[in-house]
């Protein structure tokens, strides 16, 4: 199971995702703290890798009025709007690669 997410110019520049269907199905299946755990207002840090071996950390919070957010460390120097990050499990970890948009 994996997450993917097609990044847009408005979550590079707020450094803040939505979480879709498949990030919540995610996090609810592999982490250890999912959406439903989490409080209005509240947010988890989990340490992950991207696929090249850097760590850093990803972020589950939710805003006060229940919205589901995630922000990925280093996304804005790996990813342009339009590519698609996927979030997976590999043995013991999160791995997020992010794969870039075909230019036409």
């Amino acid at each position: 199971m994996e997450a993917k997410i097609k990044v847009t110019q408005r979550m590079l520049n707020k450094s803040i995702m939505d979480a879709n269907k498949s990030v919540v199905a995610f996090a609810k299946k592999y982490l250890p703290y999912n959406y439903d755990d989490l409080q209005y207002g509240e947010k988890r840090t989990f340490l992950f890798r991207y696929d090249d071996g850097m760590e850093a950390d990803l972020r589950l919070y939710r805003r006060p009025r229940g919205d589901k957010l995630m922000s990925i460390q280093g996304i804005t120097k790996r990813a342009t709007a339009g590519d698609v990050v996927t979030i997976s499990w590999r043995g013991t970890g999160i791995v997020i690669s992010v794969a870039a948009h075909e230019q036409t």
